[in-house]
C-alpha cells in the first residue's frame, strides 16, 4: 500500500493507520500531517527552572457521578503542568506528510536518513517538524515557553507560563500551518471571535498573539488555558464500557449546543479532544471552530468528520456526525482502512449485539444523509439518556426508570389478567378463554406528546379529554374558532389532526384515521407521530408486518424510547413471533412500572418453556403495584398449568401454594387459585409420592388433599354468582370429599 496522507476526503470516514495511529485534524483543503495522540514519554521539568506555575488544588470525593447519576467512576488526578513536558519531542518519520499537498516528507531511505526540515519533493513547500518555539521564549512579552505537550495537525502544541497572571500556566497552539504566511493573517482576523466564547466546558481562550518563525513570517498563537487532565483516549486501544462513554458523552453535549446556539460550530470532536479532569470534562481544542455554513479553512478529523462539509460547510447536523462517530471510537473495535476509520460500524460487534438501541442511536446519529440525523444535540441527549437507562440497567440488574420528553406514560395496562381469567371458571361455572387482543394493546400504549412548537399546543392541552368522543367534539369546536387564544392559524397545526386520528383509532373507527393521515401526509410529509398512529391503525386491522415496519422507524428515530419497543413486544406476540421476549426484557428491565412488559415477557418465556424464568419474571413485580396480587397468582397458575403430571414436581406445587398462602384470602381469585393448586396436587398424588408436610393447611396425602378440595368448593359455592353454579360446586364438592367410615 502506498504510504501517502489520504488528506480529508468528504465522502470517507478517516481511521487509525496500521501502525495503530490515526489521523489528526486536518483542514479541508490543504491535508494534514499528523496525531495529537502520539505515544511521546512525559517528563517532569527541570527541576533548576526557578519560576513555578501556579495551580490550584482541592480535595474532592474519589468517585463522580455523571449521566444523570446514572453513572459513577473514580475520580481521576489532574496532571501537573510540568509532568505534561515532553523529554524528546520528535515526530517520528512515519507520521511525517507536506501541509500542502500531503505527500510523505522527511522519510529515511537506503541512501539518506530523513531530516525534520527541508522541502517537499513533490510541491516545493517548506517543511519543519521540529519545534518553532523552544524553552525560554517570550511570547508577546507575556508568556514564557516551557516545552512541548503534544504533535497536532497545526504544529506543536507548548506550554507556557503567563507572567502577567501570577505564573498561571497556559497553551500556546497554532492557528493555522506556520508555512502559510498568508493564511495566518486571515487566521488571526477570522478567530478572534473565539475570546468570546465562554462556556464551562470549554476551555478558555485567553489571548490571541504573534510570534515570528525563524523564517521571520509572523506565525499566529491562540493563548488557552491549561488543563490538566486525561484525554479519553488515554488508553491507547482501550475501549470503555459503553455507560462510561455514553456518560462523558452527555457533558459534553451541553457544550456544543451552547457553540450552536451562538453561531459556531465546533467541528473536531474526537475522544482526544475531550479532557477528563478532576471535577469535568472539557472541550480541549477550538482550533478547528467556525461559524455555521462557513467556508474556506474547515478543519476536522477524517474518520470523525461528515462527509456532506464540503458541500453545506459546517452545521449542527455536522456535529451530530462527530459525535455519534465519537461514541463508536470509544466504544467499539473499529475497521481502519488507508490510516483512517471505515465507513460505518463493525458487523457482528459484540457490543452492538449486547446493546441494540445503543447500535440504533450510533447509526442515527452517523447516518450519511444529514437529515436522518438527531436535528439538535438536545434531542440527541434526550435519546442518549434513555439508551443510558438501558445500558445501566442491563448492566447492573436494577430497573433505572425515568419519563419520555416525547411519549405520555402508559395510559393503563394489558394482558395482565390472561392466565388468570382462565381460573374464573371455578367462579362462574363459564369457559374463559381469553387472548391478548390489538384493541387492548391499543388502549394501553403510550401516545406521543404534543409539540410544544405546534401552533394549536395551548388549545390542545385543555382538549385531550379521557374520552374519545368528547375529545372530537372537543377538537370540532377548536376546529371552528379557527384562531387560538394567541391569533395563530389553528387550521395550520399538525397536532390537532393527529388528536383526531388518535380519538378515532381509539373509538376503533381504522378507516377513518387512515384517510385523515394520508391527508396530513401530503401536507407535511411523514412526520414520525404519523407514522407511529400508521403503525396503530395497522396493529388494529391485523397488518402486523406493516405496524412492524413503522413502529421499527420510531424506534429507529428515537432509540432512547420504551414506547416503541413495548409496542414492537406486543405486535410480534400477536403475529406469534418467536423472538418476542427481546422487546419485553428490555423495557421491564429498564422500567419495572411498565407491568404490561412484565406479563408479556413470562408469557412469553412460559411459552418458550422457560417456567422458572417467567415464575421469576413475576415475582419482580413491586409489591406496590396494584398487579402484585395478580402477579402472585399468575406466577402460581404458570407453575402448573398446561402440563402433564409427569412435567409437575412435589416443589412445583409446594412453590405454588406458598404463593397463593401469602395473600390474603379476602384478595378476589385466591378461592379459586387454592382449589386450583389443591386439586392439581391431588391429581399428581394418584402417580407419585411426597412428604406429608402439609399444604394450604392440609395434609399432603389423599385424605388431606381431599378434604382441602372440598373446603375450597363450598368456599367458592358460598361467592357463586348464580344457583346454578353454586349447586354444581357443591354438587363437586361432595363427589370429591374423602369416605366416610364409621
Amino acid at each position: 500500500m502506498a504510504d501517502v496522507n489520504p488528506g480529508t476526503q468528504p465522502a470517507e470516514v478517516a481511521g487509525g493507520a496500521s501502525t495503530g495511529r490515526l489521523q489528526a485534524t486536518q483542514a479541508l483543503f490543504r491535508p494534514d500531517f499528523d496525531d495529537d495522540d502520539d505515544d511521546f514519554p512525559l517528563g517532569a521539568l527541570d527541576t533548576d527552572t526557578p519560576d513555578r506555575m501556579t495551580v490550584a488544588t482541592r480535595a474532592l470525593p474519589p468517585v463522580r457521578q455523571l449521566g444523570g447519576g446514572l453513572v459513577e467512576i473514580p475520580r481521576g488526578r489532574d496532571i501537573d503542568p510540568r509532568e505534561a513536558l515532553m523529554i524528546n519531542p520528535v515526530v517520528p518519520e512515519s507520521k511525517r506528510f507536506c501541509w500542502n499537498c500531503g505527500k510523505p516528507v522527511g522519510r529515511s531511505s537506503k541512501k539518506e536518513k530523513g531530516t525534520s526540515e527541508g522541502w517537499c519533493p513533490a510541491c516545493g513547500s517548506p517543511y519543519s517538524f521540529l519545534p518553532q518555539l523552544n524553552p525560554g521564549d517570550i511570547i508577546a512579552h507575556q508568556y514564557e515557553v516551557k516545552g512541548c505537550i503534544a504533535h497536532g495537525g497545526l504544529g506543536w502544541v507548548y506550554l507556557a507560563v503567563d507572567h502577567n497572571v501570577n505564573g498561571r500556566p497556559v497553551v500556546l497552539k497554532g492557528l493555522v500551518h506556520s508555512g502559510d504566511a498568508e493564511a495566518q493573517a486571515i487566521a488571526m482576523a477570522e478567530r478572534q471571535f473565539l475570546a468570546e466564547v465562554v462556556h464551562p466546558q470549554i476551555v478558555q481562550i485567553f489571548n490571541f498573539v504573534e510570534h515570528r518563525d525563524q523564517r521571520g513570517n509572523p506565525v499566529g498563537y491562540i493563548v488557552m488555558e491549561y488543563v490538566g487532565g486525561q484525554p479519553l483516549n488515554h488508553g491507547k486501544g482501550e475501549k470503555l464500557p459503553v455507560a462510561e462513554a455514553i456518560a462523558y458523552l452527555l457533558e459534553i453535549l451541553p457544550a456544543l449546543s451552547y457553540l450552536h446556539s451562538i453561531g459556531l460550530v465546533y467541528n473536531d470532536l474526537k475522544p482526544e479532544n475531550i479532557m477528563l479532569t478532576e471535577d469535568q470534562l472539557k472541550l480541549i481544542d477550538l482550533g478547528a471552530v467556525s461559524r455555521i455554513n462557513s467556508f474556506g479553512y474547515l478543519y476536522g478529523t477524517p474518520g470523525f468528520q461528515a462527509p456532506e462539509i464540503v458541500r453545506t460547510g459546517p452545521t449542527v447536523a455536522t456535529d451530530i456526525y462527530t459525535v455519534g462517530r465519537t461514541l463508536a471510537a470509544l466504544t467499539l473495535n473499529l475497521r481502519t482502512r488507508n490510516g483512517r476509520y471505515a465507513d460505518g460500524l463493525p458487523e457482528h460487534d459484540p457490543v452492538l449485539a449486547t446493546y441494540d438501541s445503543f447500535h440504533r442511536l450510533l447509526r442515527r446519529a452517523a447516518d450519511p444523509d444529514p437529515r436522518r440525523r438527531f436535528a439538535s444535540t438536545e434531542e440527541m441527549s434526550a435519546q442518549l439518556i434513555g439508551v443510558l437507562r438501558e445500558v445501566v440497567a442491563h448492566d447492573s440488574g436494577v430497573p433505572r426508570p425515568g419519563l419520555s420528553t416525547i411519549f405520555s406514560p402508559s395510559r393503563s395496562t394489558f394482558g395482565v389478567d390472561l392466565l388468570v381469567a382462565h381460573t374464573d371458571v371455578y367462579l362462574d361455572g363459564q369457559v374463559h378463554s381469553e387472548k391478548l387482543t390489538a384493541r387492548e394493546i391499543v388502549t394501553a400504549l403510550q401516545v406521543p406528546l404534543v409539540d410544544p412548537a405546534d401552533v394549536a399546543a395551548s388549545v390542545l392541552q385543555a382538549t385531550v379529554l379521557s374520552q374519545p368522543v368528547q375529545t372530537l367534539d372537543s377538537l370540532r369546536a377548536a376546529r371552528h374558532g379557527t384562531l387560538d387564544a394567541d391569533g395563530a392559524e389553528v387550521s395550520e397545526s399538525v397536532e390537532l389532526p393527529l388528536m383526531e386520528v388518535r380519538a378515532l383509532l381509539d373509538l376503533g373507527d381504522v378507516a377513518k384515521a387512515t384517510r385523515k393521515l394520508e391527508d396530513l401526509a401530503e401536507r407535511v410529509g411523514w412526520q414520525w407521530r404519523l407514522v407511529w398512529y400508521k403503525a396503530v391503525a395497522d396493529l388494529l386491522i391485523g397488518d402486523y408486518d406493516s405496524a412492524t415496519t413503522h413502529f421499527i422507524e420510531v424506534l429507529d428515530t428515537f432509540p432512547g424510547e420504551l414506547a416503541p419497543k413495548l409496542a414492537l413486544a406486543a405486535t410480534a406476540e400477536l403475529a406469534g413471533d418467536v423472538d418476542v421476549h427481546k422487546h419485553y426484557e428490555t423495557v421491564w428491565k429498564t422500567n419495572d412500572g411498565v407491568i404490561s412488559a412484565a406479563f408479556g415477557l413470562a408469557r412469553s418465556l412460559s411459552a418458550g418453556g422457560d417456567r422458572g424464568a417467567a415464575v421469576r419474571t413475576l415475582d419482580e413485580v413491586p409489591a406496590t403495584s396494584r398487579h402484585f396480587t395478580t402477579a402472585r397468582l399468575t406466577s402460581a397458575v404458570t407453575l402448573l398449568s398446561g402440563r402433564t403430571k409427569s412435567e409437575i414436581s412435589e416443589e412445583d406445587i409446594r412453590d405454588a401454594a406458598r404463593r397463593v398462602e401469602a395473600l390474603p384470602p379476602t384478595e378476589p381469585r385466591v378461592l379459586q387459585i387454592r382449589a386450583l393448586v389443591l386439586g392439581c396436587a391431588m391429581d399428581w398424588l394418584d402417580d407419585n409420592k411426597a412428604s406429608t408436610n402439609h399444604i394450604l393447611g392440609f395434609p399432603f396425602t389423599e385424605h388431606g388433599l381431599r378434604l382441602g378440595v372440598e373446603a375450597s368448593l363450598r368456599s367458592l359455592a358460598r361467592v357463586a354468582p348464580t344457583q346454578r353454579h353454586r349447586y354444581e360446586l357443591v354438587d363437586m364438592a361432595n363427589r370429591v370429599r374423602p369416605t366416610s367410615t364409621f
